[in-house]
């Protein structure tokens, strides 16, 4: 029944809403004028929600909050936390210890980064949930453990690549690249024009998103199957070579600038504002979240990061909503995923925001006009966010390496990602044993690059 609720409001938008990224806030209830759902049926909770603190500053968030406690009484109660403070907290939580505090709720990414946290275990299975089927296709990927759906994606679905300014582009008559070497001679011929081709976050390891050229390499499953059971390394990894070889390339041609290593976080808007700085590996919806200049002037190309060699766009990343099944209050917890999941609520508090459609009836959103002045390019280079969720002990942290290898000249290709293995397979543990089938794949099987 609900299912066919789904899609007889869906053949109203398509009837009633063309052009429906530009529809008034006022036709969105027109669409979904009662709940798809059933949720208040409990009234009078107190819901604690962990999650690392600017991740819950989203207003969005907030908005969702208020409207449920308008219209059922319950409220939720937001502890946030620094990255190490709330992965200390979680992890005395759920060691099995059962002593620790709990939240009623998570606000986490999903994939491998909650891997230690055991979810079979201790997070709600909402497989069978009905909003499942209005997920997208790449926000159900996001949501999965073990084939379950653990959590529900709240949250802004950008595209990431390289941000360039058109400007500086029209006025050096130079175009927009589309292979690996033209990148580099684009970032020449800036440079030759005295303007630093590339603004890098150095200061802030996690800003190197050396995910994003992996998440090529890791399209295929055999791949990414053979680095998570150990029968792979970094080095012997198709492409990682050439991606940690082009930090340190853009480094000594000065595409970085001759100060990149204090360039940080804050440094980002006013680096794009000014005109000193070209471009920056960014996402999409970054010109409408933190920019205070004009988006406008800005475009979205593939990230040139040494492979593959047409670039790459890298899919969202998306925040998950995740119930703890040991709470008390499991029953609201419960309620209030339904609740934010249902289109009567989502897209009223979702409306405006600039983001793909993390819902199929997401009508209220708009997509950034970076994003749809790309599309179909977009869509033939685009690629799941992979490394970030699927790796077992990825980490964006792990780019320190990077920076030593930018820095120090006796720093090796080599030692490079030997260290970031290292650092990795610490982190994750011993691989899982392989079944029959995987221990009789040799290295020899597993396609090479390109």
């Amino acid at each position: 029944m609900q299912k066919w609720f789904l899609a007889l409001f869906a053949l109203l938008i398509t009837l009633s809403l063309p052009g429906c990224e530009d529809a008034p806030s006022e036709k969105m209830t027109e669409a979904f004028p009662a709940p798809v759902y059933r949720w208040g049926t409990v009234r009078d909770r107190t819901l604690v929600l962990w999650g690392n603190r600017e991740d819950l500053q989203r207003p969005y968030l907030a908005s969702a909050f208020d409207r449920y406690r308008e219209m059922t009484g319950n409220t939720v109660r937001i502890e946030s936390f620094s990255h190490q403070e709330l992965a200390e907290r979680l992890e005395a939580a759920f060691s099995g210890g059962g002593t620790a505090e709990q939240p009623d709720l998570l606000l986490s990414f999903g994939g491998v980064n909650i891997e230690h946290l055991d979810p079979d275990a201790h997070f709600y299975d909402f497989t069978a949930a009905p909003w499942v089927d209005d997920l997208t296709d790449t926000a159900l990927n996001q949501t999965l453990f073990n084939g379950k759906v653990i959590g529900l994606p709240y949250w802004e679905a950008s595209v990431s690549g390289i941000l360039y300014n058109k400007d500086l582009f029209r006025q050096y008559g130079i175009d927009v690249p589309r292979t690996q070497r033209a990148f580099l001679d684009a970032c020449e011929k800036l440079l030759r024009q005295g303007v630093t081709p590339v603004y890098l976050p150095f200061a802030e390891p996690t800003m190197l998103l050396y995910q994003f050229p992996m998440d090529s390499i890791l399209r295929d499953q055999r791949v990414l199957d053979a680095l998570n059971e150990g029968r792979l390394n970094y080095a012997e990894l198709p492409g990682m070579g050439d991606i940690v070889d082009w930090y340190r390339t853009m480094a000594e041609r000065g595409y970085f600038g001759s100060a990149y290593a204090n360039n940080g976080w804050n440094g980002m808007d006013p680096a794009m504002r000014g005109g000193r700085y070209a471009m920056m590996i960014c996402w999409d919806t970054w010109l409408y979240t933190d920019f205070t200049g004009d988006p406008s002037r800005f475009g979205i190309m593939p990230a040139f990061m040494g492979v593959p060699e047409q670039g790459t766009f890298e899919g969202p990343n998306l925040a998950l909503l995740i119930a703890n099944r040991h709470s008390p209050r499991l029953d609201a917890a419960v309620d209030l995923v339904t609740f934010m999941a249902d289109p009567y609520n989502y897209n009223v508090t979702l409306a405006g925001l600039y983001t793909a459609p993390v819902f199929k009836n997401q009508i209220g959103s708009v997509s950034t006009p970076q994003y749809i002045e790309k599309q179909q390019e977009i869509e033939q280079l685009f690629c799941d966010s992979t490394a970030w969720t699927r790796v077992r002990g990825f980490s964006q942290a792990d780019a320190a390496y990077i920076q030593r290898h930018m820095l120090e000249p006796g720093y090796d290709t080599e030692a490079c990602l030997r260290d970031m293995d290292a650092s990795r397979i610490n982190r994750a543990g011993p691989p899982p044993v392989p079944d029959a089938a995987a221990s009789g794949t040799q290295r020899k099987d597993v396609p090479r690059a390109e």
